[in-house]
């Protein structure tokens, strides 16, 4: 395992939360987030920290995650439907975790039906994103127990594995990404099967798991020297060696954790540990994680740092005393360094803070925060703030328990209200193409052809 945040260690003793006792010149309301909220200084920094970026990241881009299919809404979306599915899990993990129900309506308003998750999509299926939509609806039934997230679940899991699993058996089947069989799609199939199982006994689930599990085996997507995930099964049924994305790792990380607790096999958990410890240890810069795509990401990989501390702290749940620790050092180590040096707060300074449909109904707020956590701060968009709020709830103390007004502070969802590109939606340099009443923000590289990006 990398070194546990040893440089800055000694600089942050002095910073460790700075900015912690920020006061505004009201009296705070209960959307604030104050000190003491979670707990004393030791044990509640962390959950205080992730309830200030879920506002801002509310305040700023959206105030429900979910509130219409695409982003055309008045609330500003994730570059892919994908991510506003994803950040589902992060809402729900934060009420667990800090053991409040603060935005529980967005959760709630946020189920869909499949018809309206395939349409998101259509014509092409999606079947890796329709999989973050199962994984986040499985967890809020674990969190709300609203059985109606558990069928949809069961649902997405069916509707990917009838038209999503290659049924011919080459290379031991696999779930398909367009004509790719890519790890994401397998890792996270891998842990939904396995859930749905736990909390269904259906065996159905359980035979899926243990196929998915002998496919990845299969195609030898995990290194067996390095234990670094490949990011594709190649046609010669082999993992491409691309290790470069850390998400698969963390999915894989969370699946093999729930395998461990359905075969009652330490095994699986031995395994989760290298895979968890290899991330870590190649995807470190003095301590802290950076996604090898850096300094070049695309919107896309703005989150995959969140999804692995994510499923991290999964690991973490189920790990001995001593691991556990080691774990939560490093993630402390991860979360000191972003907010020393990668935050920035617009009611203290101008921050630069990227729109993807308009500006916020909302007042800038902060803490926004940038895609490098070692900083410093340069810009900030909703997908970077998601994979800094998991980054935040992964390392909550367990026992958190919250305290005051704010716990229950939970607003209504507006109505969704459609833009037109007379609204000026799309980011600086993304032409606006509409079609009938919808619109889209094209590439860059594109231009808007009779309401066609091309």
């Amino acid at each position: 395992m990398a070194a546990v945040g040893s440089t800055c260690m000694l600089v942050c003793l002095a910073l460790m939360w700075p900015n912690s006792n920020l006061v505004t010149s009201s009296a705070p309301t209960p959307e604030d987030c104050v000190p003491g909220m979670f707990g004393n200084h030791g044990n509640g920094s962390a959950a205080l920290w992730a309830c200030r970026a879920q506002v801002a990241l509310q305040r700023n881009w959206f105030p429900s995650p979910i509130a219409g299919l695409f982003s055309y809404q008045v609330w500003n979306g994730f570059d892919g439907f994908w991510q506003n599915g994803a950040v589902l899990e992060t809402f729900a993990n934060f009420m667990h975790y800090g053991n409040h129900t603060r935005y529980q309506t967005c959760l709630k308003s946020s189920l869909r039906q499949m018809y309206d998750l395939i349409l998101a999509y259509a014509p092409a299926p999606s079947y890796d994103d329709m999989a973050w939509f199962g994984l986040s609806y499985l967890r809020i039934y674990e969190v709300l127990g609203d059985k109606d997230f558990l069928s949809l679940a069961q649902q997405i899991h069916d509707w990917n594995y009838q038209y999503g699993w290659d049924h011919t058996g080459t290379c031991g089947g696999g779930y398909w990404f367009y004509d790719k069989k890519t790890t994401i799609t397998n890792v996270q199939m891998l842990q939904l099967s396995a859930k749905l199982y736990r909390h269904t006994g259906n065996s159905t689930f359980l035979e899926r798991m243990k196929t998915t599990w002998k496919y990845i085996q299969k195609n030898g997507l995990i290194d067996q020297e390095t234990f670094q995930v490949s990011n594709i099964a190649t046609d010669n049924c082999t993992g491409n060696r691309d290790f470069n994305k850390t998400f698969n790792s963390g999915v894989l990380v969370g699946g093999l954790v729930e395998m461990t607790n359905i075969l009652n096999d330490t095994s699986y958990l031995n395994l989760a540990h290298r895979v968890a410890q290899a991330t870590i240890f190649y995807n470190s810069h003095q301590g802290v994680l950076v996604e090898r795509c850096w300094p070049e990401c695309d919107k896309d990989e703005y989150v995959y740092k969140g999804i692995f501390v994510r499923h991290l702290r999964y690991l973490m749940d189920v790990s001995d005393d001593i691991t556990r620790k080691a774990y939560s050092d490093w993630l402390d180590g991860n979360i000191k360094s972003v907010i020393s040096n990668a935050v920035c707060w617009p009611e203290m300074r101008s921050c630069n803070i990227t729109y993807q449909d308009g500006p916020s109904l909302y007042n800038k707020t902060g803490p926004v925060f940038d895609l490098e956590w070692r900083g410093p701060f340069n810009i900030s968009n909703p997908m970077v703030q998601a994979e800094v709020f998991d980054l935040l709830v992964a390392n909550i103390a367990p026992g958190t328990t919250c305290h005051g007004t704010g716990c229950t502070y939970d607003p209504p969802v507006p109505p969704p209200r459609h833009l037109t590109c007379a609204d000026k939606p799309c980011p600086t340099g993304q032409p606006c193409c509409e079609y009938h009443k919808s619109y889209t923000c094209c590439e860059e590289t594109q231009k808007c052809v009779k309401g066609v990006c091309t």
